[in-house]
């Protein structure tokens, strides 16, 4: 085991340091010129000028790419934004724990509609119940994230009043208030994103259903139930272990629209204000952070999965 993850470990370096180059090189060939758009019509050429050097634009490609990369590894320094003037490092770290308890709601919604979902559907292959969760999977798989939003928001906020329609409450400050705000985004990025896992882990129980333990044990005579909980169940959790790592990473990255509609301020959000507000470098540390998050879970999970199957690091 130890071998395989350093492997792992070792195959996902490069792969960062290539992540860090794509993304500086993305930034830079976007149209517009932040400069510009920082000083406004009343921007003379040279106030041009004089603000790129200040901010160091002015410099080979090569030279700016390696002094972010040295200040980001040395120092943990992502740039300064171009609006505010000020760290992006601190904003990102106060973005980030709204991003990771959306993250975790989402996923327990996932993996709770999902996984159960799947697994019954194939326990039950070509049955009625069968037919039905997957008639319900392909409706998941079609509904938008943001028209289930705004049902959610309607239903619970606007009628029933049980859900605040939005915003953010740290677990720090009111651990009730935070979870009862995280409850619909975190629902809605489930529901968006459990039809996948349910047909990964519908066809996982299918095939391991025809594994020849389990003809073993239903030759020696164990129940239907047992068979399913003990083995079934239980062989089919590693085979979905890598879709729940790349479902971890499609929360991460598509929170744009759910933190938009419920007044989130995650990294998404972030994002998009960036966006708006030409701040380049906001933009680039962001898609960074986003991104490393996203092969760092998605080497967990790769991880996990070795762990619980032999046969995968072997």
């Amino acid at each position: 085991m130890l071998k395989y993850a350093l492997y792992r470990l070792c195959l996902a370096v490069p792969l960062l340091f290539l992540l860090s180059i794509l993304t500086f090189v993305y930034i830079q060939i976007i149209p517009g010129d932040p400069v510009a758009g920082m000083l406004g019509p009343g921007g003379t050429p040279a106030l041009v000028a004089q603000l790129r050097h200040e901010l160091g634009l002015d410099q080979s490609l090569p030279s700016q790419y390696w002094h972010w990369l040295s200040n980001l590894f040395a120092h943990g320094d992502l740039g300064i934004s171009f609006i505010t003037r000020q760290p992006i490092t601190p904003v990102l770290m106060d973005r980030i724990p709204a991003t990771l308890q959306l993250t975790v709601t989402g996923l327990i919604f996932t993996v709770a509609l999902g996984w159960l979902g799947g697994f019954l559907a194939g326990a039950f292959k070509d049955t009625w119940a069968d037919r039905m969760l997957s008639g319900i999977t392909l409706v998941g798989l079609s509904t938008p994230v943001f028209w289930i939003g705004t049902i959610l928001i309607l239903v619970f906020a606007v009628h029933l009043r049980w859900l605040p329609a939005g915003g953010y409450v740290p677990l720090a400050v009111d651990p009730v208030q935070s979870i009862k705000d995280s409850l619909m985004p975190g629902f809605a990025m489930g529901l968006g994103l459990a039809p996948y896992l349910a047909r990964m882990t519908r066809a996982a129980t299918v095939e391991v259903q025809h594994e020849p333990f389990l003809r073993h044990a239903r030759a020696k005579g164990l129940r239907g139930r047992t068979m399913l909980l003990r083995y079934a169940a239980r062989n089919a959790v590693p085979s979905t272990i890598v879709v729940i790592g790349l479902q971890l990473g499609a929360l991460i990255g598509g929170q744009v629209v759910v933190e938009q509609l419920f007044n989130w301020p995650g990294l998404s959000r972030l994002l998009i204000e960036g966006a708006v507000q030409r701040d380049y470098y906001m933009v680039q540390a962001v898609i960074l952070v986003i991104a490393v998050l996203y092969v760092v879970l998605n080497l967990a999970a790769e991880l996990a999965h070795a762990a619980l199957d032999p046969r995968i690091r072997l």
